[in-house]
């Protein structure tokens, strides 16, 4: 049996032939430049080939549903076990998600919490009650022999919400409309409920606290309209052979009232139910009430902010209400997870719902409780204390049915405590969560369970992590190797890639420039390579001392952007001054508050024009949200060129001639593009990921007439296949080009193609790009940059590149501000503030 994973021939995308080994149970890392080809080799290329041959083992129907069975060119792969795959965390979560949720915890608590709560009642707070049906017969079957027993039913004829009619006849203040409306809804008469209940066998009734004899009504008993109206339903003494005659009599009322039961018990009326009710339910405060919310049997869906029964009415389970809030500085981006917006927009701020105070659900069902312990105190309670009050709770409750689901969630919760993020709670919301908490909640459900000689692929998990985070990273990592696992890591982390068993080196540059295996071997055999880049790199990160001058460390207070003694959320108080025209870094550890001081307080203030007397003239945002590729989009409509391109060439003369309008030069529209190919230049097969060159305009997107049309002897062909930083040189005396051009050249993408689509991008490509969209709106002379983590998915040679660029800003009289880990950024920046969290 092989003791490695063999992929040769590796073909896909920017890959050239390539030939890889990665050991088995061993923690292999991949490293290299931002788009050399690491997604492509470990995600598509690894974890794809294993994916199609688990789609083989199903039927057509069922491997459609999953993906499609997708070919991957290579020429074979050896040894390759089962695997699964988690993507890099981009700092976003879905609008409902939860902690709780995103580690995967959620179905089992509900589960667990749903079969024995008690609901909260809606009007008084107090726990709803309810019995089974096999539970009320035992109950009424078990009284003391010789009791006398009535069993009620009790009917809603709807004349208690009626107005009596002498006020509909003579009240001149009435409404007129309710005078109409009342004369239009007949009133249910003895007389009618009499006829329905004799045809179905019962003749005996209480009417307003008097007894009838349905068959007997006499002229003036038939027209009465009864507010309150029982069927007896049976008589019943209780005996030691009574039990079945009291089933029957149970099943009968539950037949006509699908849930209530009343037993007159010699006077005295007791109450059942199948369904959850308050115990006060006949008291004024009840009976006055305009809430009439009618609560179902519990069940998991019951706790989910998915369910439309049980979510807040008010947030509709998003835990946050949108509050217009005007904006007189625009930014580019917002807080966590927030897409881009123009300058001049107002911004709506997200404010936490005063009614179900950010858990997303409706009061009766955060109430509702176990032992007098409620689900809010469980969603309010920290990972790190849960599983005490857990135990507290269901330790003598849980039956053999429910034994495994209790211990699965109690050891995802223990995973959660070992990644070091045991002081969120349950029901924190996703949004407000850094990427690095993020990441970690989505890595908790591989540490548990009993899943073992899988092959594990992870894109950047200590994505987002500061370094005291990475140590308890990496002993999840061990922990989930130890039980035979391979793990196969995509990371620029330093800590990481020095404990890895076996390192993959890939380069030497990006795009076509990349897909090659430099160096691969073990950790000692890659890092003393004089030759390999990233050993060269670890060996010298360190090295250089703290450069940042006494007189940056103490900025003057006229100088720099304050902050007083902020605190939210798990941050410890934070103070700090960044000064003015400089370059800045937040650090810390994951969930210290580094996010909530960018957005929630030195952005809202600018975007308040609090920075003004500071010389601060604009705000330009840029999140760690990811940007997303499709195969329609390309790099050319991302940033914003496709109708500068399309007009350009309108304009030419020999357009005019022929009279050829910007939509002939579009490749999303029928007119000048290729119909064969729809304008992509490309035909793919049926299977996916096979794609051809178009054989009628061979890969050149547009009819041969549209290629006719030539700017400066190329046509609009030519410059969508012309990389960057060439089309940069075309179009430099062309302003509106060239401004739009300047920022991808800056952050060393000039290597890629104006018409290469979006969905083939590297993270770190895509990041670059968002990076710099964000650079080519910011006109503003004095401008304050906040970039959150703009390192994410780099590596050390992107990252000087973009420090220089960083660099630059701050000599042109711009501020930069950068919440960053890696180390290199931190080394580099005039002040540092490192967060502690509370």
């Amino acid at each position: 049996m092989l003791d490695y994973i063999s992929i040769r021939g590796g073909r896909l995308h920017n890959l050239k032939n390539v030939n890889a080994q990665f050991p088995l149970g061993k923690i292999t890392v991949v490293c290299g430049p931002s788009g050399c080809g690491k997604s492509t080799l470990v995600m598509d290329t690894l974890h794809g080939e294993s994916k199609r041959r688990y789609l083989e083992t199903l039927s057509p129907f069922a491997a459609d549903l999953l993906g499609g069975k997708r070919m991957i060119p290579l020429d074979s792969a050896e040894g390759l076990p089962a695997s699964l795959a988690i993507a890099a965390t981009r700092g976003e979560a879905p609008a409902k998600a939860s902690a709780l949720s995103i580690a995967e915890c959620d179905n089992a608590l509900r589960t667990l919490f749903a079969a024995f709560a008690k609901p909260a009642c809606p009007i008084c707070g107090a726990p709803m009650v309810s019995q089974s049906r096999e539970e009320i017969i035992r109950e009424i079957a078990g009284m003391p022999v010789g009791t006398k027993l009535q069993f009620l039913a009790k009917i809603e004829t709807g004349n208690a919400e009626m107005a009596p009619p002498q006020q509909v006849r003579g009240d001149i203040n009435a409404d007129r409309n309710d005078k109409k409306k009342a004369q239009g809804k007949s009133r249910t008469t003895l007389d009618k409920l009499s006829a329905v209940f004799l045809a179905q066998g019962f003749t005996r009734a209480i009417a307003d606290g008097t007894m009838y004899s349905l068959a007997d009504l006499l002229p003036g008993e038939k027209v009465l309209t009864p507010k309150e109206f029982f069927i007896i339903v049976d008589r019943i003494i209780v005996r030691e052979n009574t039990r079945t005659r009291i089933a029957e009599a149970v099943d009968g009322i539950l037949k006509l009232t699908h849930s209530a039961i009343t037993l007159d018990i010699a006077g005295e009326r007791k109450f059942y139910s199948t369904k959850p009710c308050c115990p006060n339910a006949n008291d004024k405060q009840h009976q006055t009430s305009d809430i009439q919310e009618t609560i179902a049997s519990l069940d998991a869906r019951a706790f989910s902010p998915y369910s439309r029964t049980s979510v807040c009415e008010y947030c509709y389970g998003t835990g946050i209400i949108q509050e217009a809030a005007p904006a007189k500085i625009n930014e580019k981006g917002g807080g966590k997870g927030r897409a881009e917006a123009n300058v001049e927009s107002d911004e709506d701020e997200n404010a936490e719902c005063p009614h179900c105070h950010g858990l997303r659900l409706k009061k009766t069902y955060l109430n509702a409780t176990v032992d007098d312990v409620s689900y809010k105190q469980i969603l309010t309670t920290e990972f790190a204390n849960l599983p005490e009050l857990l135990h507290k709770i269901f330790d003598n409750k849980i039956g053999q049915n429910l034994k495994a689901t209790f211990n699965s969630l109690l050891d995802r919760i223990e995973a959660i405590n070992d990644l070091g993020i045991g002081y969120l709670t349950p029901g924190r919301a996703g949004q407000t969560l850094s990427g690095g908490e993020l990441q970690r909640l989505k890595l908790a459900s591989l540490s548990t369970g009993h899943l073992n000689g899988l092959l594990i692929a992870l894109d950047e998990p200590a994505s987002g992590l500061h370094a005291s985070d990475v140590t308890a990273l990496w002993k999840v990592l061990e922990k989930i190797r130890k039980r035979g696992n391979t793990l196969v890591l995509i990371e620029h982390n330093p800590q990481i890639i020095k404990r890895a068993d076996y390192i993959i080196e890939m380069g030497p540059g990006a795009g076509e420039k990349g897909g090659e295996i430099l160096f691969q071997g073990t950790r000692d055999e890659v890092l003393n390579n004089p030759g390999s880049p990233t050993g060269k790199w670890i060996r010298e990160l360190g090295v250089k001392g703290d450069s940042r001058s006494a007189a940056i460390q103490n900025t003057k207070e006229s100088t720099a952007i304050l902050v007083d003694n902020f605190a939210k959320f798990d941050m410890a108080p934070v103070n700090a001054a960044f000064p003015i025209n400089k370059f800045s870094v937040i650090t810390g550890q994951s969930g210290s508050g580094k996010s909530t001081l960018l957005f929630e307080n030195i952005a809202k203030r600018a975007k308040a024009e609090g920075f003004k007397k500071l010389g601060i003239d604009a705000l330009s945002i840029l999140t760690t949200g990811d940007f997303h590729g499709s195969k329609r989009s390309t790099v050319l409509s991302a940033i914003g060129l496709t109708t500068l391109l399309r007009d350009l060439f309108a304009k030419l003369p020999e357009s005019k001639v022929r009279g050829y309008t910007a939509s002939k030069f579009s490749m999303h529209a029928p007119g000048g593009r290729c119909e064969n190919c729809k304008g992509e230049g490309v035909i793919y097969d049926p299977l996916g990921y096979e794609e051809s060159e178009c054989p009628v305009c061979l890969g050149k997107r547009f009819r041969d007439e549209v290629l006719e049309i030539r700017f400066k002897s190329l046509s609009i062909a030519d410059i969508l296949d012309m990389e960057i930083g060439s089309a940069y040189k075309l179009f430099t005396n062309m302003k509106p080009f060239a401004e739009k051009l300047k920022p991808l050249v800056d952050t060393g993408l000039d290597y890629l193609k104006l018409g290469q689509t979006t969905a083939h991008l590297s993270g770190g490509e895509r990041a670059r790009l968002r990076l710099s969209i964000t650079l080519a709106r910011a006109k503003a002379p004095n401008t304050l940059f906040l970039f959150d983590e703009p390192a994410r998915g780099l590596h050390q040679k992107d990252i000087q590149q973009l420090l220089g660029l960083i660099h630059g800003l701050c000599n042109a009289g711009h501020t930069v501000i950068a919440i960053e880990h890696a180390q290199d950024f931190v080394d580099a920046a005039d002040y540092v503030v490192e967060l502690k969290r509370g």
